[in-house]
């Protein structure tokens, strides 16, 4: 069979448009979702996943049939044992994506398909990458870190919301922040390695789901075990225990071990649901704001996210990343 476990399911309580651009079956049977929504960007990888929900299709399926036309060309052919693509839009315009679903013989069971945008890079970030190579104007630290976070993402963090509405941007503010940290952190293909790492994993035994767990997931560096934490079970109840880790490095090491392996003894879907909250942008960068805000609420009750970001010299921004990227720590 090549549709693999990561791809039978959607994570409980999320529609495939919690994930990203969502292009269903007219039966519902299956859905195609792309990591970035329109429009996409020249010359900018984008991925592609065909979740195949019906277990009837999921059986029949073979292999997956990938064509990408842009502006009524040719189209380029892709096959597939996985549903699973990653494609670079060449020239702006308009891309129709079909993906055929092929069972035995190559018969086909079914079909997806997605039209986008094509649209050329941000001119205003390019002018400033432009001035601050020639040392005018305001810079850009990283190219295409910035690239990314803008012609990508820019959707996705600029619609994170409060659970309770604040009166200005500083959650956005916070959000974006740690987002760009994430991306500053991995390069594109360290995170896409380990995201497929992940995936194999899951689709086989998944023995090492807890020891790929140590490292962070996504484009924002979810860490698996805290997102359990924070992400409702059956009846409301949480995946894992809100469980700290002691600050001192020679004992987290052994305890976060131990949370690992908590992890690792999950239930095989709820380990593939926080994956593929995870794996997406769309849901990785929400995500990353719900635990934020979890944070926040735990550790600095009644506190805006104006004063996490300027009072007390910034310090509890600093401990509400130190939680996130580490933890949580108990002092």
């Amino acid at each position: 069979m090549s549709v693999r476990k990561t791809e039978i399911r959607l994570p409980a309580g999320h529609q495939a448009s919690d994930l990203g651009q969502a292009a269903p079956a007219s039966d519902g049977r299956a859905v195609l979702i792309s990591f970035i929504p329109n429009p996409l960007v020249v010359n900018r990888e984008n991925t592609y996943v065909v979740f195949v929900t019906d277990a009837g299709l999921a059986a029949a399926t073979e292999s997956f049939d990938w064509s990408f036309t842009e502006n009524g060309g040719a189209p380029e052919t892709h096959r597939t044992d996985f549903g699973e693509f990653a494609y670079t839009p060449h020239a702006a315009g308009v891309v129709e994506i079909a993906v055929r679903l092929l069972g035995a013989g190559d018969a086909e069971q079914a079909s997806l398909t997605l039209a986008q945008d094509i649209v050329e890079r941000n001119a205003e970030l390019e002018a400033l990458i432009a001035a601050a190579q020639n040392e005018t104007g305001p810079t850009v630290a990283n190219p295409e870190v910035a690239r990314e976070l803008v012609n990508e993402h820019n959707a996705y963090y600029q619609g994170v919301t409060l659970t309770t509405p604040e009166s200005d941007n500083s959650f956005q503010k916070f959000v974006f922040a740690t987002v760009s940290d994430g991306v500053l952190r991995r390069t594109p293909d360290e995170r896409k390695r380990h995201v497929a790492a992940l995936a194999d994993s899951l689709s086989a035994d998944g023995q090492n789901f807890g020891s790929l767990a140590a490292q962070e997931a996504g484009v924002s560096g979810i860490r698996l075990a805290l997102l359990a934490m924070t992400e409702p079970h059956d009846g409301g109840a949480k995946l894992i225990d809100w469980t700290e880790l002691p600050e001192p490095r020679p004992e987290r090491a052994a305890a976060d071990e131990q949370l690992r392996q908590r992890l690792q003894s999950l239930d095989e879907n709820v380990r593939i649901d926080l994956f593929n909250i995870a794996r997406f942008p769309k849901s990785n960068i929400v995500h990353c704001a719900r635990l934020l805000e979890a944070l926040r609420d735990r550790y600095f009750p009644g506190t805006n996210f104006n004063d996490v970001l300027t009072g007390m010299s910034a310090v509890r921004a600093h401990r509400i990343i130190q939680h996130y990227r580490e933890g949580p720590l108990r002092r």
